[in-house]
């Protein structure tokens, strides 16, 4: 029988080994959870987080600007996770933002946005200004219009630094609609009675003109008649007398505003208009060195977004639609060239492009639209030869 010494001793023999038992579950549940945290923290969306950083910040807009801004969603070792972000404005009617981060501004003053995931949030302050328009340009800066023709003018307004402010405000404006109309937020214009008038256009009380002639419509020329004799012959058939019609007026000269019609009906060729002040006339048509066909390449996009130009070269007005774009009847030798238009890109504002220089104009020649961003929201092209 054991006597209670026996059991003493045997409770102190047995508590080392207690204690390295308990040791050794610490230290198992200890590495357990080091590897459930390591575990975690490689999957992104267990890691817990601690910042989220947004870019630019501040963010300074004008009126109308649309600006994508950056959420960036980092641990407590600074590391990037891959989280969303949900985004809100504390004032929409300022500010407005949507789900992928692009803020509008919508009105002069000051506010928040929110960038949060969980209970995380960073708070970004916003500031809206109004930027004034000091100036308008109006392209093409003069045109002759035939009777009943149609051209339409554009406006782009710029601030006092020349940054295009696409989105403002246009109207247009006739000072004689009997002589040319113009649809006052289209600035489509039509040619109504022969003279000459302003077609005006205003922004935020900043005003241009452009000078617009009317020529009446060319009379058609006169049949010849056969003279009469006392020999009786049988009555043409009328699709003869039709045909010979339809042959005189074709082989009249072109006027510079039929070289635009010639051009349009043919597939893939720009559609043109001679908007000089001084129209050619048909003799003058006739004896003019022109090129058969030269082609603009890359005018439709840049990059990936897409591009709305025309291009006046000379006295001729082409609409660059496809990539190539083919035109015709542009008087060879060196010719100068100005261009006007838009470029969309996804996620920003619409941008103002423009360009001039001279060019020399070669039959069957290929020209290239050499881009450049020269600003936030404004690209020059130059036309070069390839």
């Amino acid at each position: 029988m054991p006597t209670k010494e026996d059991e003493n001793n045997s409770g102190e023999s047995g508590l080392p080994g207690n204690i390295g038992k308990i040791t050794a579950v610490v230290v198992a549940l200890t590495a357990l959870i080091t590897a459930l945290v390591h575990f975690r923290d490689s999957i992104p969306w267990l890691t817990p987080v601690a910042t989220i950083e947004v870019a630019p910040n501040p963010l300074n807009l004008a009126i109308g600007d649309k600006f994508q801004v950056v959420a960036t969603v980092r641990d407590s070792n600074k590391n990037p996770l891959e989280k969303k972000v949900t985004w809100s404005s504390a004032n929409p009617g300022l500010v407005d933002i949507d789900s992928k981060g692009i803020v509008t501004g919508n009105a002069a003053g000051d506010t928040t946005i929110t960038a949060s995931t969980g209970y995380i949030s960073s708070l970004i302050p916003v500031h809206v200004r109004h930027i004034n328009v000091a100036a308008v340009e109006v392209f093409p800066p003069a045109a002759t219009l035939q009777v009943d023709d149609h051209l339409k003018f554009d406006a782009t307004p710029y601030d006092s630094e020349d940054n295009s402010l696409i989105g403002r405000q246009i109207l247009w404006a006739s000072e004689n609609p009997r002589v040319a109309s113009v649809d006052p937020s289209s600035g489509d214009t039509t040619g109504k009675s022969a003279g000459t008038v302003k077609v005006t256009v205003k922004s935020e009380g900043k005003l241009n003109a452009a000078m617009v002639t009317v020529d009446p419509k060319p009379a058609p020329p006169p049949v010849e008649q056969t003279p009469a004799t006392t020999t009786t012959t049988a009555p043409a058939p009328a699709s003869t007398t039709a045909f010979s019609r339809r042959s005189v007026r074709l082989e009249r000269a072109p006027t510079g505003a039929e070289f635009g019609r010639v051009a349009a009906a043919a597939p893939q060729i720009a559609t043109m208009a001679r908007i000089s002040p001084v129209m050619p006339s048909a003799s003058r048509a006739m004896t003019l060195a022109v090129a058969e066909k030269i082609t603009i390449v890359n005018g439709v996009r840049n990059g990936g977004c897409p591009a709305s130009i025309r291009i006046l070269i000379g006295e001729t007005l082409i609409d660059v639609r496809s990539d190539p774009q083919e035109a015709v009847h542009i008087p060879l030798g060196d010719q100068p060239y100005n261009l006007h238009g838009t470029v969309s890109c996804p996620n920003q504002n619409v941008a103002g492009v423009n360009g001039h220089g001279t060019i020399s104009i070669i039959n069957g020649k290929i020209y290239r639209c050499a881009w450049r961003q020269k600003g936030p929201k404004d690209f020059e092209i130059a036309l070069l030869p390839q």
